[in-house]
């Protein structure tokens, strides 16, 4: 019977997943477009596509590649071009299963965070987080991207339930593997996780470890099986992250991928403009921006009762909040594309703040006036899930559209009118190398990372690509005004693409380069 109601709940689970996704879809669609919310996704899609058909991990035939940040989602997408299955179609359905089963996990996850005297297992506090993670904006959004954002929301909810619920170290160890493999700064949530294994390893031995006077054999069992649960939970680790590192150094003499360091260069003026506390205050804002809003009082209420309660491991994910904004603000300091790289905190802060929002109901006497309060404050919640839905899945149509007007078109224009053998510089590569099988030379580093140290310079960068030959180049004039300006750079297209007007931005424009016009 139990089976039976945990299959019932995944497969309603999933299909509120799918019906998100499918909604954020169905806007694209009436909007006129169907394609990915980013360039980066026509990346991944590429990289997939060789290591399905050629067997290589690459973005250029023949030429293994250290520029991609998830090769688990690689692998994934690959599957698809191995079963020939149309690839938006199963990169949808991978979003879409992801966003259900982290759904799932996140129910599963608010019924095991108890705060209170008794459990809130009987509560609907799992129904609301499910609910919240499928129909919650940002969630969506990622699901119908493209991207590995599901897949690495996932693997996070996947290993702190695990954690939770005192499963086995070796497994653990391996979802952290899998959490790295799916994006890099997962290294820091498996960290924690590890962290919380070997410390809360005497809070299991001995309930009353805090108690003075603790029996030293107790003491000396628990550090022991601390000690050889986090051996156990690093070899997991280890075994996964170390062949990656060692392919990248093979490659690029790097131990992260390119992008990590192309990223951080790319953007390094941002680092003069503000403070590092400045700029984690307005990363740890992002995640906030939807319903969850008003889940504050409850994300901060869980927290204090946990940390009375010295529920260690249960506070992984507040410090995970707060942790993910602050590396960002170290090392990427952006919040463009809806906040993606801040996504991934969300399903906590709306797990936490739900599980504290009714246990802070719960323990209250709740008078007439305070029950209309709760009553006013759950239909504010539910109204306000609905229309950033509403506003989001409008927002992923107008995205979509940009993508496919800039980025793709112009890929297919290149693929059709470059002279055979045409070398294109871009500063976006994803449409363009999925479309045009000639050599190009990518402005962004991610798979050319000759150009790193001098990313932004563009005086070097344009005798860079004047001494690689470049025939075309194809960027946006308002990222490099002065090649834009450059007599040597010859504009011969650009699109016209109302989305990209109606967003506030330029069109994308192909240049003709001298060094291919002599």
């Amino acid at each position: 019977m139990g089976n039976q109601k945990l299959k019932r709940s995944w497969a309603l689970a999933i299909l509120l997943g799918a019906a998100s996704t499918a909604g954020f879809l169905l806007f694209s669609v009436v909007h006129g477009t169907v394609g990915f919310a980013l360039d980066d996704a026509w990346i991944h899609q590429v990289y997939a596509r060789n290591l399905a058909t050629r067997g290589e991990f690459a973005f250029f035939a023949g030429q293994p590649s250290a520029g991609s940040t998830s090769p688990l989602w690689t692998i994934l997408l690959a599957v698809g071009y191995i079963l020939r299955l149309d690839p938006l179609i199963w990169t949808y359905v991978l979003g879409a299963v992801l966003l259900g089963a982290s759904a799932v996990v996140a129910a599963r996850l608010a019924e095991r965070v108890d705060v209170s005297a008794s459990s809130f297992t009987a509560s609907p506090v799992g129904l609301l987080a499910a609910l919240s993670i499928a129909f919650e904006w940002h969630m969506a959004w990622s699901a119908a991207s493209g991207m590995e954002i599901p897949l690495f929301v996932l693997l996070s909810l996947l290993l702190v339930d695990c954690l939770l619920r005192q499963g086995r170290a070796i497994v653990m160890g391996i979802l952290a593997g899998l959490l790295f493999l799916t994006r890099p700064e997962g290294i820091v949530l498996a960290g924690l996780v590890g962290l919380a294994l070997v410390l809360r390893q005497r809070e299991i031995a001995n309930p009353a470890a805090s108690v003075e006077g603790i029996n030293r054999v107790e003491r000396g069992a628990a550090i022991a099986e601390g000690a050889r649960r986090g051996l156990v939970y690093g070899v997991g680790l280890i075994a996964l992250v170390v062949p990656y590192a060692i392919f990248n150094v093979a490659v690029s003499g790097t131990l992260f991928p390119n992008t990590f360091y192309a990223k951080a260069a790319e953007y390094s003026i941002l680092f003069d403009r503000a403070s590092f506390v400045v700029r984690w205050l307005q990363l740890l804002e992002t995640p906030w921006v939807g319903a969850q809003i008003l889940l504050v009082p409850g994300f901060v209420y869980v927290a204090v009762l946990l940390v009375r309660n010295k529920q260690w491991a249960a506070l992984v994910p507040v410090a995970w909040v707060f942790l993910l904004p602050a590396l960002y603000a170290f090392r990427l300091p952006v919040a463009y594309q809806h906040g993606r790289y801040e996504m991934p905190v969300i399903p906590f802060i709306l797990v936490y703040g739900l599980v504290g929002s009714v246990a802070l109901l719960t323990r209250m006497r709740l008078t007439s006036q305070l029950r209309m309060l709760a009553s006013a404050l759950t239909a504010s919640a539910a109204v306000l899930l609905a229309a950033f839905w509403f506003l989001g899945a409008n927002a992923y149509a107008s995205d979509v559209a940009i993508i496919d007007c800039e980025m793709v078109q112009t890929a297919r224009w290149v693929a059709a009118n470059a002279p055979k053998g045409s070398v294109v510089a871009a500063h976006d590569i994803g449409a363009l190398g999925y479309y045009y099988d000639g050599p190009i030379v990518d402005m962004a580093g991610l798979v050319t990372p000759d150009v790193i140290p001098f990313i932004r310079d563009q005086g070097r960068l344009r005798d860079y690509l004047l001494s690689r030959q470049a025939t075309l180049a194809v960027f946006f004039p308002d990222w490099y005004p002065r090649l834009a300006e450059d007599p040597d750079f010859a504009p011969v297209h650009r699109q016209d693409c109302p989305a990209t007007r109606q967003a506030g931005g330029t069109d994308l424009v192909v240049y003709t380069v001298a060094s291919g016009r002599r």
